[in-house]
């Protein structure tokens, strides 16, 4: 039934009389607060001297781009603002939009710099003012206003704004200055009815979605700032995007057909200090637009501020303020003082309640105390239990169990602290938070023959003139135990037990410190490099399994076979280092050729153990005094690369110049190979199916690339790839697969299935690589769907930006990109996130440890997790067992990639 007016009016004097009642107690409140604040300001005024340090002034800066790129763009212009102001020190405080808003109306802000529409919002709420307009560099101008562009695409039939009757109209969201409000402005000056006549679509940031949104035809118009489209027209000139209408204003050199308003306000707040205001303005009107201020910050200066009743009105006329208390007490001041009455009223009333209440939190209080699930004691001055809770019974001695109160705290407890004397000593214990509020304190606890690792908070607590101590106590013997475990997996390889190379170098470093202590001698010691030759051949041969065992029992062999107090790491797949210290009557030639007998004398002690090891062995001397000591580990391992050129299975001695030279001439005859290998077109595709695990997946074929030497024997370009990155040559390589992978796609039905090229960190980074994708493209007349470019963790994240570049380009063309090796690196979901792949590669590492390392599993799973919300599909690579396959297909992998299901081949063999 419809209401009456009379029944409305009733109502809202019912709603405004509750309302002001709520707001006459926050009046009063707040009074009572400012009272406060200024006794207890007035003695830290008085404080202030000569030599005081200066006073911090804040300067709100709103950080649409994020914090730390508001803070390198502004910091210059605090700095510039400090030195002419001596006594103060301007500091950036980077805010997002909600968060400055609360800072303003809290009062921590003297000055704020954010958009238009933001400090016409300000405005309402408390004392603010402009000092100065910013001015902006836009196409050799110096721009003090900014715009917007209603644009559309070419041949959409909307010639003027008032064709857009009934159009699809997108924007970033309702209350965006430049990427909706003008255009809504310029909409309705055209005579439109903007509720009424166009849809509104909100793409939300950044402006290229609202692009977007008219290419792909979820909208027919869109609103962005009118320099934005000029950079897009600018970076596509063949995009079919217009202005619709006239799209030009006089002075202003982007393309608008919406209202200009005035460039960001830098403003004052009523918290600056007297004078200090005027000073701002003067200051920043007169930089110069070469100061090293204006260059951070890329503007062209400050100008006076420009009149922003515009942004007034246009938030007046399309974001209005709802209903506010005080426009409620401006119509309805007469129930004031019946509302005043009401609530001192109910000030007697609340004394009263106030009593039951305190009575009730204090018995709530108790029985939170006594539930907590983290120990807890409270004690008296001397030590005495006041109060305890059930948590902390389980550390008393037992023969207290339940009769802890009264009981003196040491005596309860069986409590050791390193530096305290022996059975506690509860008056050290104070003294340790004596001039702390709260101390935290570890301990170990023992009763009943268990022991307990834990962790004390101490805190003083005054109450009613004597003084308690609360202490927690909290069981940490499983967290210490999780603690030293991750310690030994950072500094221990997982394989064979010993230690990695980082725990290597950092003994190297603490064992010679660089400098011996006078008058004592120097120590000399030895430290050997080995790698296992033809390793990776048997490894092939064999399986990665036998590898593994190998690995692991040589590791073994060497623990029992060296002396006590050497030093073994495991440096790569299959390179170890020892060090050894060094006696009178040996060399340091001697003590690795005696490694090298060991190695020649190792078994497995199975059907293998006629398999006979050989190594390359370098080895160097380090002397106690050495400041290079860490370094020692690359002349070794140029000794022993010195070995491998020379044959291998011997042992050579580190010489600077001689490993160096013979390093440099082997470097320039892979290049070299490298550069025939191309010239001479001796690179070979093989290919490896990459195996659908659900019906209505197509089949990928991986391209991997080898290289035939000048002997005609094939070879894996591992050994090629660090060579030619460091000599540029990665982008050669590339564009050869990519030609051949796309020619032998188009010789292929089109229901074979889909292609997978790798693409290096360089041809990530290289511009033209794009352009040249699209060419082989249309050449060959491959279907770009058939077609997915794969990027490395490592490369991706080291060329993050550039990375995405690519993606979004090979996207629009029709590719799909599949990010390889993920897992393995430093790659997070949230950059997993915001590269958005169509495929991830799980890597292999990660799979092959699946069946004895649960952390692996858990990685894995949540890994599939991740992409599918994602809509990512996920390839399980190295899968080379049955136990390993069965693992990631109930994990709900879409690919599986590995030797157990397909070896690569040659394309000429397929």
């Amino acid at each position: 039934m419809p209401r009456s007016g009379t029944d409305w009016a009733v109502d809202m004097t019912r709603q405004t009389a509750a309302f002001a009642t709520v707001i006459a107690v926050r009046w009063i409140a707040s009074a009572l607060l400012a009272l406060m604040l200024a006794s207890a300001v007035s003695p830290a005024q008085a404080q202030t001297g000569p030599n005081a340090a200066p006073t911090p002034i804040h300067i709100g800066v709103l950080a649409y781009a994020g914090k730390d790129d508001a803070v390198s763009r502004w910091q210059s212009t605090a700095d510039y603002l400090s030195e002419r102001n001596p006594g103060y020190r301007f500091v950036i405080r980077p805010l997002f939009l909600s968060q400055l808003r609360n800072a303003f109306v809290e009062g921590r802000l003297d000055f704020v710099l954010t958009q238009s529409l933001q400090f016409s919002e300000l405005s309402r709420l408390d004392s603010i003012w402009p000092l100065a307009t910013l001015v902006v560099k836009g196409n050799g101008q110096r721009l003090e206003q900014f715009g917007a562009v209603i644009f559309t695409r070419q041949g959409a039939g909307f010639e003027e704004l008032g064709d857009l009757v009934g159009a699809r109209v997108a924007g970033t969201s309702p209350n965006a200055l430049g990427g909706w409000l003008l255009g809504m402005q310029a909409l309705e000056d055209a005579g439109l009815d903007v509720e009424y006549q166009i849809t509104p679509i909100f793409t939300g940031l950044p402006l290229a979605a609202v692009v977007d949104a008219v290419l792909d035809g979820r909208a027919h118009a869109g609103v962005v700032r009118s320099s934005f489209f000029q950079r897009y027209l600018d970076a596509y000139p063949d995009s079919p995007l217009v202005p619709v209408g006239t799209a030009e204003r006089q002075g202003f050199p982007y393309p608008s057909n919406t209202p200009l308003v005035p460039e960001w306000p830098f403003a004052a707040t009523g918290q600056a200090p007297d004078g200090l205001a005027t000073r701002v303005a003067r200051q920043l009107i007169a930089m110069p637009a070469d100061a090293p201020a204006a260059e951070q910050a890329r503007i062209a200066g400050w100008r006076t501020p420009l009149d922003y009743s515009i942004v007034d009105r246009l938030r007046d006329k399309w974001l209005p303020d709802p209903i506010s208390p005080g426009s409620l007490l401006r119509h309805f001041w007469h129930y004031l003082v019946l509302i005043l009455a009401a609530v001192l009223a109910l000030f007697a009333w609340q004394a009263r309640r106030a009593a039951k209440r305190l009575g009730a939190a204090k018995r709530r209080l108790r029985r939170a105390f006594s539930g907590l699930h983290t120990g807890a004691v409270l004690t008296d001055a001397s030590g005495h239990i006041l109060l305890t809770n059930r948590a902390v019974e389980g550390f008393a001695r037992p023969e207290f169990d339940g009769e802890l109160i009264g009981r003196p705290f040491c005596e309860a407890f069986n409590l050791q602290i390193e530096g305290l004397s022996a059975q506690c000593a509860f008056g050290d214990l104070v003294e340790r938070v004596e001039t702390r509020e709260t101390r935290s304190v570890d301990g170990v606890i023992e009763r009943d023959n268990q022991r307990f690792d834990v962790n004390l908070k101490l805190s003083r607590l005054e109450a009613e003139g004597d003084t308690q101590l609360l202490m927690s106590i909290l069981d940490v013997t499983d967290l210490r135990s999780a603690n030293a475990l991750l310690t030994y997996r950072a500094t221990h390889d997982r394989l064979t037990g010993v230690l990695n190379r980082e725990a290597m170098e950092e003994f190297l470093s603490r064992a010679m410190p660089g400098k011996a202590p006078r008058n004592e001698p120097i120590h000399a010691s030895c430290l050997i490099w080995t790698d296992l030759d033809e390793f990776r051949l048997l490894n092939e041969i064999g399986s990665r399994e036998l590898g593994d065992r190998i690995l692991a029992s040589l590791a073994s062999h060497f623990s029992l076979e060296l002396p006590s107090d050497a030093v073994l790491a495991r440096m790569g797949v299959d390179e170890f280092a020892i060090w050894m210290p060094l006696s009178s009557r040996d060399t340091c030639v001697l003590v690795a050729r005696d490694v090298l007998e060991i190695i020649h004398a190792f078994r497995l002690p199975d059907e293998h153990e006629h398999l006979r090891l050989k190594a390359s062995v370098g080895v160097t001397r380090i002397d106690s005094d050495d400041l290079l000591a860490s370094r020692r580990l690359e002349d070794a391992e140029r000794a022993c690369q010195s070995a491998q050129r020379l044959g291998g299975d011997r042992v050579v001695q580190f010489s600077g110049e001689d490993t160096e030279l013979l390093e440099r001439e082997q470097q320039i005859e892979r290049f070299n190979a490298l550069r025939a290998a191309i010239a001479e077109d001796r690179l070979d595709l093989a290919a490896q199916r990459i195996a659908p695990m659900k019906a209505g997946l197509p089949t990928i074929h991986e391209m991997l690339l080898r290289v035939t030497d000048a002997n005609g024997r094939l070879r894996f370009p591992s050994e090629y790839i660090e060579i030619a990155e460091k000599h540029h040559a990665m982008g050669d390589i590339d564009r050869w697969v990519i030609r051949q992978s796309c020619r032998w796609l188009a010789r292929q039905p089109t229901d074979s299935g889909t292609l997978s090229i790798n693409l290096s960190a360089h041809s990530v980074q290289e511009p033209e690589m794009l352009d040249f994708i699209r060419e082989e493209l249309g050449d060959s007349s491959v279907d770009p769907a058939r077609v997915v470019f794969e990027i490395t963790e490592t490369a991706a994240i080291i060329n993050l930006d550039q990375a995405e570049r690519l993606i979004g380009a090979m996207r629009r063309i029709g590719c799909r990109f599949a990010l390889d090796d993920f897992g393995g690196g430093f790659l997070s979901f949230e950059y997993l996130r915001r590269l958005n792949p169509d495929i991830v590669k799980i890597d292999g590492r990660l799979v092959e440890d699946l069946s004895h390392d649960p952390v692996a599993a858990v990685i894995v799973s949540a890994i599939v997790q991740v992409s599918r919300v994602m809509g990512a599909q996920t390839v399980a690579e190295w899968v080379e067992t049955e136990d390993q396959y069965r693992q990631v297909t109930e994990m709900g992998v879409d690919y599986i990639q590995g030797f157990l299901l397909h070896r690569p081949t040659p394309l000429d063999k397929r």
